[in-house]
């Protein structure tokens, strides 16, 4: 959908001024460049299935990055509405976390774990969204052009976002935050008007943090729902009264700052003291968490420990993301050209790692580039970082005005800066976890990344900014109907694309629910159907072979599930299925026994893998004595006719 709204979109406004620079063009290459190495690498992956899958993702965040550069070369104006629809949009995300921990019951039933995550399942991706969203806050709240309610709106909506990361507990997302804002308040010259806001939210959202992580339903796993009701209601309360105390301290901070008028002097005395403080308080904590258990040389130590629950988490750098990266420059290693395939990480790492903590994802952006696409796509993902930063600066960056290096602080300008940190704040967050694979935060930040980029440098203070061409002028140009009509068919391309391993999907599962229901002529037409859409996916041959079995065909439907194993050998599920078919349905307790062995050389740290070698001998065990005691009876009989006389 998002694909196909792009091309629409895309075509409907052909901006491409053969005139005119394409600001943003270079970023936009090299990631449709990563895009197509991402599609090229299911030739050479060790999971094409999952590949596919990147690319159908990938793909998707080159329609949203590209439709925000047409869209800022369109609609200059646009960096308002989506800076705001990017901050409701978190904020809305964050409230949703909260209401599953206040009504447990209704809406929280399948919370397991103590940490925030819904509604991405994931935590550090909730963490992620609310800390890109900081920056947009303090846009509100600083601005010169705006209302008093919508800056008094603004400290709530940062007490919001900072009581997600806190309970969260993602120390990833909570580092990007702050460094967000100090690149804020080193750069923009709205120092006095920020200070309040952060300090105000700060302590509005301190002493709730602080209940909240000391109670086991937010630090401990698998409590049970009546522990989670228990706490359920005082901690609704207490964000009410957070809210509501933040909305009338940032009305009453708004009033007194409408009323004074300090000077400049005072102002630069403030801002230094401010950038002290800061500084000061950076520099402690780094020490504080340097010098706990481990140091910052447990994210380097051979094997890294996990990290605390609640309040000590925050503070302390224990990990398992060393060991992550670890193997993410071991698969390197292992092909350092091409890569394992996008996506591939997950399996090949197998081949690396031991402990069943690990993750199946590098945890950073450049670690899984590194080990999915190889140095291709490292340099192409390094490349399309750089041409960003170059676009972003050339749209915020200080240049000569008037015989002084410095740009003019526009209210536009404080605008785009602050849709830039956006971007900003989720490429650090991306740089240590993996981000980039939920598509919420990741649209999020393309869109506003795309903007920037596609935005162009400012038109110096006093001068008009370049007159863009009208849609009707330009929709006559040959060539940009061809551009516009190009974008159509590749993006509808690139949506069918997309679409095709979910259609193989459904109709995989169509096949096994006929097969159930004793349709089984109809489940080997979807499940052959499922294989024409999506050939790189093992489930339609999962399909077929579940068909071929309820037709009696044993040995069709194990031909199957052998071919799976040779198109998916690095899979260990494949050589699940096939040990688990000739161990229930042939009876080949010896050759199950091998198929799950080389299931447990792929995967030796999954517990089904290790459960299911154990089941698979105990039968070929029971067997073998079943064996030992027929040849003990028959050696019996034998002995018996022997000493009988013969007649």
């Amino acid at each position: 959908m998002i694909l196909a709204a792009g091309a629409l979109l895309a075509a409907a406004i052909p901006s491409f001024d053969v005139s005119r620079p394409l600001y943003g063009g270079g970023a936009v290459a090299f990631l449709t460049l990563l895009a197509i190495i991402t599609g090229l690498s299911m030739n050479w992956s060790v999971a094409p299935d999952l590949s596919l899958q990147e690319l159908s993702r990938t793909f998707t965040y080159l329609a949203v990055f590209t439709v925000a550069v047409i869209a800022a070369r369109r609609v200059p104006r646009g960096a308002r509405p989506l800076l705001i629809g990017i901050l409701l949009a978190a904020l809305a995300v964050c409230l949703w976390a909260f209401a599953t921990r206040i009504w447990p019951d209704s809406l929280g039933g399948e919370v397991l774990g103590p940490r925030l995550g819904a509604p991405f399942d994931y935590w550090n991706a909730l963490g992620g969204m609310a800390a890109l969203a900081v920056p947009a806050t303090l846009w509100l709240a600083a601005r010169r052009d705006g209302s008093r309610l919508s800056a008094a709106l603004a400290y709530p909506a940062l007490g919001t976002l900072l009581l997600t990361i806190l309970l969260v507990q993602s120390r990833g997302a909570l580092g990007a935050a702050v460094l967000a804002a100090l690149i804020w308040l080193a750069f923009v010259p709205l120092r006095l008007r920020t200070a309040p806001v952060l300090l105000v939210a700060a302590a509005g959202v301190a002493p709730v943090a602080a209940w909240a992580l000391t109670k086991d339903a937010f630090t401990e796993p698998l409590q049970p729902l009546a522990a989670r009701e228990e706490v359920a209601g005082t901690f609704g309360l207490l964000c009410v009264a957070m809210l509501a105390g933040l909305l009338a301290a940032g009305y009453a901070a708004i009033r007194i700052r409408s009323r004074v008028r300090p000077s400049m002097q005072t102002r630069r005395r403030a801002g230094v003291v401010l950038a002290t403080g800061l500084a000061v308080v950076a520099v402690v904590g780094i020490a504080t968490v340097g010098s706990g258990t481990g140091g910052i040389g447990e994210l380097t130590a051979e094997r890294s420990s996990v990290a605390a629950s609640g309040a000590d988490r925050l503070g302390s750098v224990s990990s398992t993301r060393g060991e992550a990266w670890r193997r993410a420059f071991d698969v390197f290693k292992d092909k350092p050209v091409l890569g394992s395939g996008a996506d591939g990480f997950s399996l090949a790492r197998l081949e690396f790692n031991r402990d069943p903590r690990a993750a199946t994802h590098a945890h950073g952006f450049i670690p899984q580039n590194m080990a999915d696409l190889g140095l291709l796509g490292l340099f192409t993902a390094l490349a399309l970082i750089a041409a960003w930063l170059l676009a972003a600066g050339r749209t915020v960056g200080a240049r000569l005005q008037r015989g002084q290096i410095g740009p003019d602080w526009t209210e536009e300008r404080i605008l785009l800066t602050t849709l830039a940190l956006v971007a900003v704040a989720y490429g650090l967050q991306s740089s240590i976890d993996w981000t980039w694979f939920i598509p919420g935060p990741t649209v999020a930040a393309l869109a506003a990344a795309g903007f920037v980029a596609g935005r162009g440098p400012l038109a110096p203070v006093g001068e008009a900014e370049p007159e863009r061409p009208p849609v009707a002028a330009t929709g006559r140009d040959p060539l940009r109907l061809i551009l516009s009509a190009g974008v159509i068919v590749t993006a509808m391309l690139c949506a069918w694309a997309v679409w095709q391993p979910q259609r193989s999907q459904s109709a995989a599962d169509r096949a096994v629910e006929l097969a159930n229901a004793g349709d089984l002529r109809g489940a080997l037409r979807e499940a052959d159907r499922a294989r024409d859409i999506d050939p790189y996916s093992p489930d339609p041959l999962y399909a077929k072979a579940t068909a071929l079995s309820e037709r009696g065909q044993l040995i069709a439907a194990y031909r199957v599930l052998e071919q799976a194993t040779v198109e998916h050998p690095r899979n260990p599920e494949t050589w699940l299925r096939l040990s688990q078919f000739e161990l229930d349905d042939l009876g080949l307790a010896a050759r199950a026994l091998t198929s799950a062995q080389a299931a447990a050389i792929i995967d030796p740290s999954s517990v089904r893998v290790r459960q299911a070698v154990q089941r698979t001998q105990a039968v070929l065990a029971a067997e073998q004595r079943e064996v030992a005691a027929a040849k003990q009876v028959l050696q019996a009989q034998l002995q018996r006719q022997q000493r009988e006389p013969q007649p």
